[in-house]
């Protein structure tokens, strides 16, 4: 009887442990690389490479969940009128992600304030839909377009 109580116990404690683990499982926004693009309004293509989600962490205030990784760019269009991609040089992302609303928001540039491109998506399985802006603490005008990153399979 003791044996089994103790079973009973150990299997307790490894499930308890264990059950966090599973949190991202159950998300519908998963780790790993997307390949992306952004698209102006007609949807010429701007920029495209990859990015990579490391880790999906949960807030505990809010029930969202941090999100960060890093991007590279394959390649930039040389069309100088769009300045917000002139902060956008690969490198570390981070954003906010509602698995209830399957929204997620990015920040290209998280170490600076002032000229960030931003990505609003809808997240629906391994597509990210959605749009982009830049946007500056100086009132420039926002510059914007279309954003879809699809998930590569492992």
């Amino acid at each position: 009887m003791k044996i089994l109580s103790i079973l009973s116990i150990l299997f307790v404690i490894i499930f308890s442990s264990c059950s966090g683990s599973d949190t991202e499982k159950s998300l519908t926004l998963k780790t790993g690389k997307y390949n992306y693009t952004f698209t102006d309004s007609a949807g010429t293509t701007l920029v495209d490479g990859e990015m990579m989600f490391d880790k999906i962490t949960k807030h505990k205030e809010s029930g969202d969940y941090l999100v960060t990784g890093s991007y590279t760019i394959k390649t930039m269009t040389t069309d100088t009128s769009y300045h917000g991609f002139s902060t956008m040089s690969g490198g570390e992302l981070s954003g906010y992600y509602s698995d209830e609303k399957k929204f997620l928001n990015i920040n290209t540039n998280p170490k600076i304030a002032d000229a960030n491109v931003f990505i609003n998506v809808n997240v629906k399985s391994s597509l990210l839909d959605g749009s982009w802006y830049y946007s500056t603490f100086r009132g420039m005008d926002k510059e914007g377009g279309m954003f879809k990153a699809t998930r590569i399979k492992k």
